[in-house]
Order: C-alpha cells, then structure tokens, then sequence
C-alpha cells in the first residue's frame, strides 16, 4: 500500500522517544522495553462471547502504557480526519447518522470484516504516523506503542505475511521477528483503524459510485445501497467480487457468512435499525423485548425478574435496561420518553 500523506495538521511534535517521555512524562526506560518488545506485562488479554458466536479477544494496556496511547490518541490521532464514509470512533459519526445514510433503500449490501482489528500490522500503522509528518524512527516507535507484541503460541508465527523481512539495522534491540498487531481494548486503536482505512475506503467509494452505490462503513461493518429497484443480484455479486478483492491487498478477509444481499420487499437492518423508510427506526424486536422487560417488572416485580432473566444483580438489570432506553432515544425519543416514565415508576428497591 502507497503512503498516504494528509494535508498539514496542528500536531505534536515529537523528536524522539526520549522526548515523548519528556511529554508524556512516563519514564524513557520503560517506553523503550514497550518500543522493543521486552515488556511482555504491557497487556492483560481476555475474551468475551459475542452475540454472532465465537469470542472476542480484549487487550487491556498496562497503567503507564495505557497513559501514553490516550495522549497520543487526545493529541495526535483525534485531529486527524476520517474518510466522510467512516462513521464510528471519529467526532459526529454514530449509528444513526450511518444508518440514516440508506434510508428508502430498495437493494441492500452488508459486509463484515473478519479480526478488523487484529488484521492490522504495524506496517500500516507505522505509515499512518508516516503520512502525519513523524521521522520513519518515531513513526517506527508511535507504531509499535500502539500495537500489541505477537506471543510464542500465535498462529501469525507460521504466517508469511506476518514475518519481519528485513532486521533493524541501526537498533538491534528493536528487533523482532513478528509484526505486532492492532489490539482491541487500546485508546489507539479505534482511530487507528479508521486512518489505516482512509486509502481503502477512497479505494471502496470510487467503485460504490461506479455501481451507483452509497457506501459507508461503522468500523469493520461495510454497507452499500441504492435505492434503484433495477440494480440486480448479479450486480451485486460482482460487486461483492470486487469489494473483497480490494480488501484483500490490504491483508482483509470478509466475513462470508454475513455478508448479505438484501434484495426489495425484504427488511432492511443496518447497525440494528430498520431502514425501510424515510429514516432509521427501531426494531420490532428491539421493542418487543425492551416491553416484556417493563411488563414483567411491573407484574412480578425485581428480584423474580432478575432471577428470571439470569442477570447477576438488580443494579446490573437496571443499568442494563436503562441503557436500552437510551438508546432507543437516539432513534425514537417520543417512544423512549413512555418507556422512562414507566421505568422511573417501578420499585427498584
């Protein structure tokens, strides 16, 4: 992938590591063994089932670590643009926006990337802060703060792609033999992605235009529509064909078994929300379950709720339920006033 180089911004500067240090006062020493690979504590890994099956693998950085990757992301990564197709992580994007962008579709076209962020290496990150002005060996060193180390027992080891071609020939002790990767749960990571994004996204838009397509993306979810009822399935799959081929020189693999054509008179879903008509709305199913919930707590009560649904605490059901609402008044606050004033009139103890 070519270098990307945005227009000029009012970012840090950064002369070296020792400097960072200065900046971020954390101590030099301790930023070098994370830049060389030598802090092997600098995450706490974890996973969580997710909805889809399968589990999801979480990072948490280590305190001093994590401080550094939010300044970097408050002071470098958060003033940088996103593609005007990229609706997650950035200031003004949300779902609603997103979805709001296929409203009235007729053809709809969802895919999703497979390991979004684990899929990118620290190549591309290291080109991100490239293409932002940084000097090759502080981009070098901003990369590998912002991406996690390859353990002995990871897949990538027996992975070409993944394997450090040419050694550091002016710093040996920055030498390692996998690339690092994005991990999820870092505060860089999020926009990381959007910027390592922003060529492939342009790359996207130009054949979403030759097909007459909207596109836009909510971090590794990629929707396209039109609302042409003539655009066709074979249109759509050739498409599809050219969508994976491009994701694919950047080291993407789509999600095959979500990505989905859905043609006119079907229902339309994007990031949950219904898009059938003049602008997003809530799910049946999303109300019908935010009703039960209000219609079983009224009736029985609490603690038979909670005992019922297997939450592990009342609080935890209430924050749970509570953040339903909320949502749904980002899509539908007069609907999502009636519920609040019922959950506001039940005895939580």
């Amino acid at each position: 992938m070519e270098l990307v180089v945005l227009p000029p911004l009012e970012l840090p500067s950064i002369l070296s590591l020792n400097h960072l240090a200065v900046r971020t006062k954390v101590p030099y020493l301790y930023l070098r063994a994370i830049v060389g690979r030598k802090d092997y504590e600098s995450y706490k890994k974890f996973s969580i089932k997710k909805r889809s099956g399968g589990r999801r693998f979480i990072h948490v950085p280590a305190p001093k670590l994590m401080y550094v990757q939010r300044w970097i992301n408050t002071h470098i990564l958060k003033k940088v643009p996103t593609h005007p197709a990229s609706f997650a992580f950035a200031e003004g994007g949300s779902i609603l926006k997103c979805a709001n962008r296929h409203s009235g579709a007729k053809w709809l076209i969802k895919m999703d990337i497979m390991g979004f962020f684990e899929s990118i290496s620290e190549i591309q990150v290291f080109r991100v802060f490239q293409g932002l002005g940084y000097q090759p060996l502080v981009a070098f060193e901003l990369a590998r703060i912002c991406t996690a180390p390859v353990r002995d027992q990871s897949p990538r080891k027996h992975i070409p792609s993944w394997k450090v071609r040419k050694p550091n020939e002016a710093i040996h002790s920055y030498n390692a033999g996998i690339l690092g990767y994005l991990p999820q749960g870092a505060a860089t990571s999020p926009m990381l992605s959007n910027l390592v994004m922003r060529e492939i996204d342009e790359k996207i838009q130009l054949v979403a235009k030759k097909y007459q397509l909207i596109y836009t993306r909510y971090s590794d979810d990629l929707t396209f529509s039109t609302r042409q009822k003539v655009f066709g399935r074979n249109n759509a799959n050739l498409f599809i064909e050219e969508i994976s081929k491009i994701l694919a020189v950047s080291g993407f693999k789509p999600q095959h078994r979500k990505t989905n054509i859905v043609p006119p008179g079907s229902r339309k879903i994007v990031l949950g929300l219904q898009v059938d008509g003049d602008q997003p709305k809530l799910r049946k199913e999303f109300k019908d379950l935010l009703r039960q919930h209000m219609y079983y707590l009224e009736k029985h009560g609490v603690v038979e709720h909670a005992g019922k649904r297997e939450f592990d605490s009342i609080w935890g059901m209430k924050c749970h339920i509570r953040g339903l609402i909320d949502f749904a008044n980002m899509i539908e606050p007069e609907y999502a006033n009636q519920c609040l004033e019922r959950f506001r009139a039940i005895q939580w103890l």
